[in-house]
């Protein structure tokens, strides 16, 4: 929380609906893992979960385009540290190249949106992709431009078409949750994509609670917390279809559609956001390893219990 408590335009909010326009949403959460106030609804209409008072506009370009973003991951780290350490070495074979190796599309071209420094990009120019990359964060993509050779642009303002030769593959990962609109973020992306295109989508799920905690899931630059079913009506309402999902990992692959589906709401999708959100809240071994940790600590045993830990290890 120390780091955030001089950014006064955080306070600098703005009120937005459900991805399906819906307005009325429990409420789940009323603040961030910074403590930041929040209001964080389970939509009653279609289950998805989503920020009602996100940052403005304004707030959210000064946000990103100055890397307090970053700054908020990264604490006393200065873009050039944090830069080179989430670079891969050379040839690495990430984690997202091996998703879309795994894929078996041909080597080609390869766009991410949301690209920070470009560090994901690396292995796949490594591996034989021309790739070019797109962000808000300026000093970030100056540092990937210097520093990693890339080519990196900052996002041009919405309706401004951009100037891309035909692509294989977009990369959106970890970013749909951050816009406050995306099913339009996805529409604008869907004019880059040919019939053959994959567009990778990477999201933190509802399902996913577990392994983030539930302490920490809830984030003030994160908008919407997508189900596996409200990702995919998400899509659908933007003219894709899910080809491949991996929901253990949030990883999805879309393709274009034919035209634009408009699924219908269920009373079933609440029922089954709610019972997600109560199973990451109650996450029983977390907290009770949590529990533990606490007590040793105020018995001032816990280096003992660490000493203990490791001899058992060997």
């Amino acid at each position: 929380m120390s780091g955030i408590t001089n950014l006064t335009y955080l306070s600098d909010r703005t009120n937005i609906q459900c991805v399906c326009g819906h307005v009325l949403g429990f409420t789940v959460r009323r603040r961030d893992r910074y403590g930041i106030r929040f209001t964080f609804k389970l939509c009653l209409k279609c289950g998805h979960v989503w920020t009602s008072n996100p940052l403005s506009p304004a707030a959210a370009r000064r946000f990103y385009q100055s890397s307090d973003y970053r700054s908020l991951y990264f604490p006393g780290e200065s873009p050039e540290q944090v830069l080179l350490r989430k670079t891969p070495a050379p040839s690495t074979v990430s984690q997202l190249l091996r998703f879309v190796e795994g894929l078996r599309v041909p080597r080609g071209r390869l766009m991410e949106w949301g690209c920070g420094g470009g560090w994901n990009l690396v292995p796949f120019r490594d591996a034989g992709w021309v790739v070019q990359g797109f962000d808000y964060d300026r000093p970030y993509l100056e540092l990937g431009r210097s520093l990693l050779g890339l080519d990196l642009h900052e996002i041009p303002p919405d309706g401004t078409s951009l100037e891309t030769q035909s692509l294989d593959v977009v990369l959106l990962n970890h970013v749909l949750e951050h816009s406050v609109d995306p099913v339009s973020l996805l529409i604008r992306l869907r004019e880059l994509c040919s019939d053959e295109t994959s567009l990778i989508v990477g999201v933190p799920l509802l399902e996913t609670i577990p392994i983030w905690h539930w302490r920490d899931f809830f984030h003030v630059a994160h908008i919407h917390y997508f189900s596996a079913e409200s990702l995919t009506r998400v899509a659908a309402k933007s003219g894709f279809r899910i080809t491949h999902r991996d929901v253990s990992t949030g990883m999805f692959v879309m393709k274009k559609s034919e035209s634009i589906d408009q699924r219908p709401n269920q009373a079933r999708f609440v029922l089954r956001s709610g019972l997600l959100l109560v199973r990451g809240f109650i996450e029983p071994m977390y907290r009770a390893r949590q529990f533990v940790r606490f007590t040793l600590s105020s018995l001032r045993l816990i280096n003992l219990a660490r000493r203990v830990k490791k001899r058992i290890a060997r």
